[in-house]
């Protein structure tokens, strides 16, 4: 059964972290309440890891799971290059519940792209534990802790209860509280293009985009 370990996902503190990222980045799985549901989590960068956590899930590769960033700094590792557009457009969102479609940079473990299908969904949260996490061990992917189909789950004994037997740790936070999931935008036109509603009104998006494109903002490589 999975080790459970308390956290406070404000202030998490070293020993949490640092059992979490040993998980991450030994390539197992693990559940962490995210700023909208529990989650579970596997690196990024890493095939077989993110294998695993679909195996846990029961999910298919029709639809890639998002993955959570600590920094911005850290897109380079999952998408191509960013017009400085959409690097304006994510200064005036991020930290927040909005996940981003961008191109995925070559390599990329096709679980991640909807079976290689080219994009790649990316949050930068504003939950300090997440970010965090993905300073310690990278990017990881981040998928709801629910069987599809089903509800997600919002507190740790419920987590154990789906997938104690099939993942290696739980940070338990506590209640995750009834927060929406995420907005969901797809980047890679010429204007967002929206995917799901969510915790971001899709107007809020537009409005930040028409600002970007007002400055005059054009592309560049970084």
């Amino acid at each position: 059964m999975a080790e459970i370990l308390p956290v406070h996902p404000g202030n998490p503190g070293e020993e949490p972290l640092r059992r979490a990222g040993e998980v991450l980045l030994r390539g197992e799985v693990a559940a962490v309440p995210t700023d909208t549901v529990y989650g579970l989590c596997a690196r990024a960068l890493d095939a077989e890891a993110v294998d695993r956590l679909y195996r846990a899930k029961g999910r298919t590769e029709e639809k890639g799971a998002p993955v959570l960033i600590g920094h911005p700094g850290q897109l380079a590792l999952l998408a191509e290059p960013l017009p400085s557009r959409v690097r304006a457009l994510m200064d005036a969102l991020w930290p927040g519940p909005l996940t981003f479609i961008l191109h995925a940079r070559p390599g990329l473990p096709s679980r991640l792209t909807g079976g290689g299908k080219g994009g790649v969904a990316v949050r930068l949260p504003a939950q300090n534990l997440c970010r965090a996490l993905a300073l310690i061990a990278g990017p990881f992917a981040a998928t709801s802790a629910n069987w599809p189909g089903e509800p997600p789950l919002r507190d740790a004994s419920a987590v154990a209860v789906r997938f104690g037997s099939r993942i290696t740790l739980i940070l338990d936070g506590g209640h995750a509280g009834e927060a929406p999931a995420s907005t969901v935008a797809d980047l890679r036109g010429e204007r967002p293009a929206i995917i799901r509603k969510g915790g971001v009104h899709f107007d809020a998006v537009l409005r930040a985009w028409e600002r970007v494109e007002r400055r005059g903002a054009t592309p560049a490589a970084g």
